[in-house]
């Protein structure tokens, strides 16, 4: 039971005349009857009732008719699939990204994608820098958004920064400042994330404090960014995000620019330089920073 033959007899179904089914379909009619034939032949059944006049579908026909349609219909959406997945306009893209990339960077950064190439599906899970650039190197992640440097066998094109600023309860008394400066921090209580959990963001963290005396043994820490703003709702202590952070509203918090800007800047990475090609389209509709 083949293709061309389950589309001849949709053909002829529809045009209930076996000249005009060759016309559509492109074949010779004597074609046409042959591969009806076959399929007659290949099932029991008659399929037309056909004389010098007139072609009708037998009620046998009707059934066929129905699974034949189906069938055509599921070959051509598997042809329109394959197609997509060559031309890297439809598949898969497996894509980790750092907690505070989704408040801020990624909806900006996947924008053009999610525009130019609708049937990409994104599957897209939060991963601190560490642990993506063990997926990247083991291939369970197509494309990663992390924190720089790494090492150079991953590929990394920086694409996105911004300025760190500090997040602090309410009660503190720097809150009632409008800025703060690095020095104002030397006697707080800081909470952060190890700097096995994310080192190019603890560096820039603890550059920005170097020489002021703080002291860097955090008084309470967390993997997660979120957490680490959950913690200062709390009292814990204050803590240095980035900017785009500031979307996350917690009672009891705080935001306050820092004197000396510090920019966090965001990397797209990959390990791999046979990439699918929905992949390679995703990544190619990533903007670079200016």
């Amino acid at each position: 039971m083949d293709l061309p033959a389950l589309r001849t007899v949709v053909a002829v179904a529809d045009e209930l005349h076996f000249g005009r089914a060759a016309q559509s379909l492109g074949i010779a009619q004597p074609q046409v009857s042959q591969r009806v034939r076959k399929l007659e032949d290949e099932l029991g059944l008659q399929l037309f009732d056909r004389d010098n006049h007139s072609v009708r579908l037998t009620e046998s026909g009707a059934q066929v008719l129905r699974y034949a349609r189906d069938m055509v219909a599921s070959a051509e959406r598997l042809r329109r699939v394959a197609a997509g997945l060559r031309q890297g306009t439809s598949g898969t893209v497996r894509i980790g990204a750092v907690g505070s990339a989704f408040f801020g960077a990624l909806s900006q950064l996947l924008a053009p994608c999610r525009r130019e190439l609708p049937d990409i599906e994104l599957q897209i899970q939060e991963m601190e820098t560490p642990e993506q650039l063990q997926a990247l190197a083991a291939g369970t992640v197509d494309i990663g958004f992390l924190r720089p440097p790494g090492p150079r066998e991953i590929l990394v094109r920086e694409v996105w920064s911004e300025p760190l600023v500090v997040a602090l309860p309410d009660e503190n008394v720097l809150a009632a400042h409008e800025s703060i400066s690095r020095d104002d921090l030397a006697d707080q209580p800081m909470v952060l994330f190890p700097r096995s959990a994310g080192p190019g963001y603890w560096d820039r963290a603890a550059g920005l404090l170097a020489d002021t005396g703080a002291d860097l043994r955090p008084v309470a820490t967390a993997d997660q960014v979120t957490t680490l703003l959950g913690l200062v709702s709390l009292g814990v202590g204050v803590t240095i995000v980035p900017a785009s952070m500031q979307t996350v509203q917690l009672p009891g918090v705080s935001y306050r620019p820092l004197r000396e800007q510090v920019v966090l800047p965001l990397s797209v990475a990959t390990a791999r330089t046979d990439l699918s090609p929905a992949a390679q389209r995703v990544l190619e509709t990533i903007p670079t920073l200016d």
